[in-house]
């Protein structure tokens, strides 16, 4: 049994414990003498992905002082490349050169640092927190003081990762193997008939328990580099979920976790998006939505959901708010990767049923809702899958929404982009805790409703951009459309663009902004 427990341990903290012994580089005392030298050193990965190709932005300091220093992954295989994003918060070895970075190359970083973090200014700008700051104060005290970046490259020749993680089961099993015989000793029973009984128990109840998991996770299939398809058998209890009175993320995810991992509770991590979202018509007249998810990069999951009682749908989820993603700790290759897949059809961020109604929810940068109507709660990030559920119309959706009192996560809130085969279209928003609904045709990450509350959030060229592009016929082929959504992209953190089309029930992707592959789904192909 003890055994079982050191191995469990060092599956935690194996890495961190031999990381304590593999350090050859101090980035706090670099002398003109340190150029041009090789290193091995363990680092904990903790890095900023870089609009820099090959590149990330490490931190070689600890929790209480932060040293970004420039890594260049050039010279590593795509192997070594995604070893090392796949390791995020873990401990890995790295060996390499160091040089100074030239000017050049120092502003580059500096302007990519600005571009990633430029909205945390203009939230604190909006909220009156940093009146009379600019923004090249911001600036400089972001690459000097908040992640200070030293004029340093790493480029790195190898990198070695020692994966501690199967310690964990292997010990626990051992574990409960030594409980077994330890408990039949002590009672005296005949190891040759408990044994058998006990590990056939042991294959036979979790298969019991995880009878639609399993069945959920043997449909996911892998569509592409960083996209996956799966049929939802599992997670198909909206009801329960519109009824579980969930007014924060915590709340909802207790009842995700109780409903269908018995407790279980993996990492869950929301990042600031962007986004946007708009409603087209063909030449022949179908109707289409479309939508850019702009959220930092991991892996795709189309999901394609039939409940009992309710609408055919396909939907769009982010991997990596489980932590599932090639660069993050899971893989979605994984067995845990997959069980992890089965509960991501709560949240989902747009998607189409088969009636035709499309929907979409967009982040705006401004103060939460939270109403108190006296009506049952929701929250907002379960409104998607509640209206594809649910709903054959915008307006079946608007009286849907207008049935809950709505919430927000975090400190933030969302609106809604709605549309469907009708050629109908609608922004809805919770603006002073009341639902204001305006019939526009595309919206990004600033309020739509006229008002004192019109533009805030983080306005900026993307709208005008598609009010242009579309014009008042709002015609587009499939093709057009996605290319509008190319338009208005965000340079550094696209994650995909959706093309629906709500007539013919399929579905267009493109990932990270790559527009020349173009995945196209039907709802037969994922079922």
């Amino acid at each position: 049994m003890l055994i079982g427990v050191l191995l469990v341990l060092a599956g935690f903290f194996g890495g961190w414990l031999v990381g304590l012994f593999k350090k050859d580089f101090d980035c706090w005392n670099i002398s003109k003498e340190d150029l041009g030298k090789s290193y091995k050193t363990d680092i904990k990965v903790d890095y900023d992905d870089l609009d820099i190709k090959n590149s990330a932005l490490q931190n070689f300091g600890d929790q209480e002082r932060v040293a970004m220093i420039l890594l260049d992954l050039s010279a590593l295989s795509e192997k070594d490349r995604n070893l090392y994003y796949s390791k995020i918060g873990q401990h890995i070895t790295i060996e390499g050169r160091l040089r100074a970075l030239g000017d050049a190359e120092y502003n580059e970083v500096a302007e990519s640092m600005y571009r990633q973090y430029d909205y945390i200014y203009y939230n604190k700008v909006e909220d009156g927190s940093w009146a009379g700051r600019t923004l090249e104060q911001f600036h400089e005290r972001l690459i000097t003081e908040l992640l200070p970046v030293l004029p340093y490259c790493f480029k790195v020749t190898s990198v070695r990762a020692f994966n501690w993680m199967p310690f964990i089961p292997a010990g626990a099993i051992l574990f409960l193997l030594s409980l077994i015989v330890e408990i039949c000793f002590v009672f005296k029973l005949k190891k040759r008939i408990v044994l058998p009984v006990v590990y056939g128990l042991i294959i036979i109840v979790p298969s019991v328990m995880l009878f639609n998991h399993i069945r959920t996770m043997l449909t996911v299939k892998k569509a592409g580099d960083g996209l996956y398809t799966m049929k939802n058998l599992e997670c198909t209890d909206t009801d329960g979920m519109l009824g579980s009175d969930s007014q924060t993320i915590e709340e909802l995810l207790d009842w995700i976790f109780s409903n269908h991992l018995y407790g279980i509770r993996p990492r869950f991590e929301l990042e600031k998006s962007g986004c946007a979202a708009f409603a087209a018509v063909t030449p022949e007249g179908k109707h289409l939505f479309g939508r850019n998810f702009d959220y930092p990069e991991t892996d795709t999951l189309l999901v394609y959901s039939h409940p009992e009682g309710c609408y055919e749908s396909i939907g769009v989820a982010d991997l990596g708010v489980f932590g599932v993603s090639q660069n993050y700790p899971i893989s979605p290759d994984s067995p845990l990767g997959r069980l992890l897949m089965v509960i991501t059809p709560y949240v989902i961020v747009d998607g189409m049923n088969e009636k035709g109604v499309g929907a979409g929810i967009l982040e705006l940068n401004i103060e939460g809702v939270h109403q108190d109507n006296g009506k049952p709660d929701l929250l907002i990030y379960c409104a998607v899958r509640a209206i594809l559920d649910k709903c054959a119309s915008v307006d079946e959706a608007l009286e849907l929404l207008d049935s809950f009192d709505m919430h927000s996560p975090k400190d933030v809130t969302y609106h809604l982009f709605i549309t469907d085969k009708t050629g109908r279209y609608v922004v809805v928003e919770w603006l002073d805790n009341e639902m204001v609904v305006t019939e526009h045709p595309c919206c990004t990450n600033s309020v739509i409703a006229p008002g004192e509350f019109y533009n805030k959030g983080l306005p900026d060229s993307r709208l005008p951009t598609m009010e242009e592009c579309l014009g008042d016929s709002r015609k587009a082929t499939e093709e057009q459309a996605m290319e509008l959504l190319g338009k208005v992209k965000n340079k550094t953190i696209t994650e995909w663009s959706c093309v629906y089309n709500l007539e013919d029930f399929t579905v267009s992707i493109c990932l990270d902004a790559d527009y020349t592959k173009v995945y196209t789904f039907s709802a037969k192909d994922l079922k």
